[in-house]
């Protein structure tokens, strides 16, 4: 028996070439999605920390925050830019509307519940692709065992047929080995698959922080500009 790569596929059965066709077409999705948010979290986070830095001088002071308007154009894929921009418009407009100092904390409030709208909004869109990265890591492991449990009984199957050599271990092997190669793609698949998971994670909560961060100086800013 040929225990080359080539060899087991052949030596497989239906059940067990569909569950390995299945497993790849599982990894291959996940690193699909997974490249994907690579490049946008990469490039989310770059634009980001330019926005930050762009902006910190015109946050200062409520009195140069209006400077800022349209700022967040010239960063367009920016998480950050995205929802401090959105905030700056509102204030923005509350400005052009006359409000008075006395209603700073309630511009300051109207400001921080547009951008809390728009984060929701976009951390969805971050989060696009993780719950299918979830699914197969989580569902990897247990498509590979179907597989397993396959290979299993065709082993015992070979094993009790006299006509096919019953009782030698060598007519069984090919089984066993269906089944180990099964389970052992399903744990390839489910190990890769939460490396980029639990990474995303990571750098999802960075952005998360980023934007936060920003929002909150935005508010303060306003607030202690009025107050003045």
């Amino acid at each position: 028996m040929d225990f080359t790569l080539v060899g087991l596929w052949h030596e497989m059965g239906f059940m067990a070439r569909a569950v390995v066709v299945v497993l790849l077409a599982m990894s291959a999705y996940s690193l699909s999605i997974s490249v994907d948010r690579l490049l946008t979290y990469r490039k989310g986070r770059a634009l980001s920390r330019l926005y930050i830095d762009a902006l910190a001088p015109l946050v200062e002071g409520a009195a140069r925050i209006r400077e800022a308007v349209g700022l967040h154009k010239k960063f367009a894929g920016a998480p950050v830019a995205t929802v401090v921009g959105a905030g700056v418009d509102e204030y923005a407009k509350s400005v052009a509307a006359g409000a008075r100092p006395a209603a700073a904390f309630d511009v300051a409030e109207a400001v921080n519940r547009t951008m809390e709208r728009v984060k929701e909004r976009e951390l969805a869109g971050l989060r696009r692709g993780l719950p299918v990265l979830a699914t197969v890591a989580s569902s990897a492991p247990f498509v590979g065992l179907f597989g397993t449990v396959g290979g299993i009984i065709t082993a015992f199957q070979k094993l009790a047929d006299p006509t096919k050599g019953g009782g030698g271990i060598g007519t069984v092997s090919a089984g066993i080995a269906e089944a180990l190669i099964t389970t052992a793609v399903g744990l390839g698949v489910a190990i890769l698959t939460v490396w980029f998971y639990n990474y995303f994670t990571a750098r999802l909560d960075d952005i998360t922080i980023d934007i936060d961060e920003t929002a909150s100086e935005l508010v303060d800013s306003i607030l202690k500009g009025h107050a003045a």
